[in-house]
């Protein structure tokens, strides 16, 4: 499977915004003139529905919140078709698994299923503690924002898989980011202890803050978003 390998890693990289160009710039007369395609319409709204929910983290909710906001106007859609990279290895079970977790994630990991192979899937850059061959064992992708299905450069929605006994390196973020686990995983912020998080958990890491996530029996799928500093 052929995906797209970035640049050298630099120190103190955020690990998830490896961009390889700089993001489109849409004009502000842009913003709002087209629309998204229902599915990711649909994504969008469910996820977010579940990041603002009462048993969310406040801090979480504000992130996810002030993203959503953003989202009533719609940035640049990218055209269907044409050669994209192909959806990792593994990502299929991790649906699958999503599907059966309750009714509320059925409809989120059908509209996923559908957007998989309409993303730019990236691989990920080993660094501090990694797991072996994390290179090849980890992808993430942005569905909106730089490099995303919907081109824009004020906000990033992305997604992240990882295999089965992956850890992701120890990173520290550069914005504060909101989280939901669409997958069993284990999370350490900062200097915390490592937590398990069931399928549906929702946290927040603040910028500056170092981050870590893992996973064990079964694959790992996440979505996150975070407003991009202005420039």
């Amino acid at each position: 499977m052929a995906r797209v390998v970035g640049r050298p890693i630099k120190p103190g990289a955020d690990l998830l915004l490896n961009d390889d160009e700089k993001p489109a710039y849409i004009r502000l007369h842009d913003i709002g003139r087209e629309r998204r395609s229902r599915p990711l319409q649909e994504f969008l709204n469910d996820v977010g529905g579940l990041m603002l929910s009462a048993e969310a983290p406040a801090v979480a909710s504000f992130v996810a919140g002030k993203v959503l906001q953003r989202l009533l106007k719609t940035g640049k859609v990218r055209p269907e078709g044409g050669s994209l990279p192909g959806a990792p290895e593994g990502l299929d079970d991790a649906i699958n698994h999503l599907a059966k977790s309750g009714r509320k994630y059925e409809a989120i990991a059908s509209q996923f299923r559908s957007l998989a192979d309409k993303l730019q899937w990236r691989r990920g850059r080993s660094g501090p503690f990694a797991s072996l061959n994390f290179g090849d064992t980890h992808s993430h992708a942005v569905v909106v924002g730089p490099g995303g299905m919907e081109e824009r450069a004020d906000l990033r929605v992305g997604v992240i898989y990882m295999d089965r006994y992956t850890r992701f390196p120890d990173h520290v973020q550069t914005q504060p980011r909101a989280f939901i686990l669409l997958s069993p995983g284990e999370i350490r912020l900062g200097d915390s202890e490592w937590f398990s998080a069931a399928i549906g958990t929702v946290f927040a890491n603040d910028a500056g803050q170092s981050f870590a996530i893992r996973c064990t029996a079964r694959p790992l799928l996440a979505v996150w978003c975070q407003v991009e500093p202005e420039t």
